[in-house]
């Protein structure tokens, strides 16, 4: 079975740097706030600029929650494929140990035979005599 590649996560590296985005922010509805000689449509175009810059912001951190997911997922399924290594060589333990046990059941019945035939040949004289007879 192939190893997965390990995926390392930086949790400081981001793929949407933010930083400084909130000052922005709050900068920018400052001075749209103080404002109010712009005109309608001016002041519509800030509110959708901030609107924009808010759902970006809530993406980078669904990217951000989304990556740390996949890290745990990643980390899941190289757990899971450990596993399931270990596993198959278990299997084949298994295999190799019933072989043996098989073995070892033809070798009891040897060794009962083995074991009769002893016992016959150590019996007395009288007794083998009597053997012979039957």
């Amino acid at each position: 079975m192939n190893s997965l590649p390990k995926f390392e996560f930086d949790r400081e590296r981001q793929a949407i740097d933010l930083e400084g985005l909130e000052a922005f922010l709050v900068q920018t509805e400052d001075v749209s706030s103080k404002d109010q000689s712009v005109d309608a449509g001016e002041e519509s175009e800030t509110q959708i600029v901030l609107r924009l810059l808010d759902q970006l912001y809530k993406v980078g951190e669904l990217v951000r929650e989304t990556s740390e997911k996949l890290v745990l997922a990643n980390e899941r399924l190289v757990s899971l494929s450990s596993q399931v290594t270990a596993q198959n060589k278990q299997m084949e333990l298994l295999a190799h140990y019933q072989a043996q046990a098989a073995r070892i059941g033809g070798l009891e019945h040897s060794l009962a035979m083995i074991s009769a035939e002893n016992e016959r040949l150590k019996a007395s004289w009288w007794r083998k005599i009597f053997f012979w007879i039957k």
